[in-house]
């Protein structure tokens, strides 16, 4: 199950699923969950609320007539293989940035 350990102080006591409609798969149900109000995570929900990234939600829950779909199993596997090539930097070569999307 696709989840979260949620409780007291940092100690977790149950998990909660964070995909409601097919919580033992590994799968874009997760998207047509937040296109239809049950996103779990408030960040998980902005998703759907922005702008920038609501049409991608869109076309991983299904297709639209204006939007060709996306698969996400095939997407998922392109993203990975790109992940891998991304070189990590290391002592002075990288740095821990404050704000993930601007240099320090």
């Amino acid at each position: 199950m696709l989840g979260l350990n949620v409780g007291l102080l940092g100690k977790s006591s149950r998990r909660v699923g964070l995909d409601t409609g097919s919580p033992n798969r590994f799968d874009a149900s997760f998207f047509t969950n937040l296109k239809n109000g049950r996103g779990i995570l408030e960040s998980d929900k902005k998703l759907w609320t922005n702008a920038s990234t609501r049409t991608f939600v869109q076309r991983f829950s299904g297709p639209m007539r204006s939007l060709p779909g996306l698969r996400f199993d095939d997407e998922f596997g392109r993203s990975m293989v790109k992940m891998s090539n991304i070189g990590v930097k290391t002592g002075a070569q990288g740095e821990i940035r404050r704000v993930c999307s601007a240099i320090n």
